[in-house]
């Protein structure tokens, strides 16, 4: 197996001049762990030695390589505040396996930036909070249509990085993409679209460390905050962002010092994590619990008992004792 790839280790490096800054360091880990995969991959230079690294069998691998496109099923979910509806590209199960195999296989020996969130063990979304709850100042903004915006030619390039040649990045590419770009429900979509940020990661992380402030990214969600006005450099974020070429949803959230703030729907003013639909949920198990199902907010039971246990174990991260409560409160309800 494959040695794990530290992004944020300092084993094994020549020395630095002391007064190289702590981004000189991220950057210069980063580059050499880059090389390190790339000699481990070069290897693996034809369509044979590919399906052999990934463990699969010829005849399986070509049958479902020739019908790639009739393998996704389109299924509209609602966007966030019932804003319209985006489409997943779920990949049926066989096409989903060898996908599977591409990540596990060739992503297993590479851990992110210590900027990026909920990806990796321990960096989830409750983490990101934490990471910025101290601060009297924050900004939040997010990438416009995240996973589409990762086209074919970038998803190539992703390949080429790591060591492979033109011929089996293009197979690699072809594997995990759908109509040229990221399909949102494959397994190797949410890391690759990762990857394909590490440029706009270097230059927002050297940005904020030649300005003392912090700077994290959950998924497509992108934070800064600290002691001093984020507005100051908005507009050179914006500038970054843009030259990456992504676009910035036309929405944003700036927070100033007193103001209540939050970060994914996790509220952060007092220093202390908070849901901020605590109360409403909590509400609704008392309801549910009081009066039954005859309070349902669903016509489908079922469905609305596993999202409430979603919600609770979601609740459970930011607030164990709340979240507590409300486990005890959704055992107590009759569903029948």
């Amino acid at each position: 197996m494959d040695q794990e790839i530290d992004f944020d280790s300092h084993e094994d490096l020549p020395v630095l001049p002391p007064h190289s800054s702590p981004f000189c360091w991220r950057c210069f880990v980063f580059m050499k762990k880059i090389l390190q995969i790339q000699k481990s991959k070069s290897s693996i230079d034809t369509r044979e030695k590919l399906i052999s690294f990934l463990g699969l069998k010829k005849e399986k691998f070509e049958e479902c390589f020739k019908v790639i496109p009739l393998l996704y099923e389109l299924t509209p979910i609602l966007k966030k505040n019932n804003a319209g509806y985006r489409k997943l590209s779920i990949p049926k199960q066989e096409l989903r396996d060898i996908q599977r195999c591409v990540l596990d296989k060739i992503f297993t020996d590479i851990k992110l930036p210590s900027c990026v969130y909920g990806f990796s063990s321990g960096k989830s979304i409750v983490e990101n909070a934490k990471y910025h709850s101290k601060n009297d100042y924050l900004l939040n903004l997010d990438i416009k249509d995240f996973f589409p915006s990762v086209h074919f030619e970038r998803v190539r390039q992703i390949f080429k990085d790591l060591g492979f040649n033109d011929s089996v990045s293009e197979i690699l590419c072809i594997l995990t993409t759908y109509n040229h770009e990221l399909p949102q429900g494959a397994p190797t979509s949410p890391l690759l679209a990762s990857l394909a940020l590490n440029n706009l990661d270097k230059r927002l992380m050297k940005l904020a460390s030649l300005n003392h402030i912090l700077y994290s990214r959950y998924f497509d969600d992108i934070s800064f905050s600290g002691s001093k006005r984020i507005l100051d450099i908005e507009e050179t974020i914006k500038q970054i962002i843009r030259s990456e070429n992504y676009r910035i949803n036309s929405k944003r959230y700036l927070y100033g010092k007193g103001e209540a703030k939050e970060i994914n729907g996790i509220s952060i003013s007092s220093g202390k994590l908070f849901l901020k639909n605590t109360d409403d949920l909590m509400g609704y198990l008392e309801d549910l619990k009081n009066f039954g199902v005859s309070k349902l907010r669903s016509d489908n039971p079922e469905k609305e008992r596993k999202s409430l246990i979603g919600k609770i174990s979601f609740l459970k991260e930011v607030d164990i004792e709340k979240g507590v409560e409300a486990k005890n409160l959704l055992e107590t309800i009759k569903w029948l």
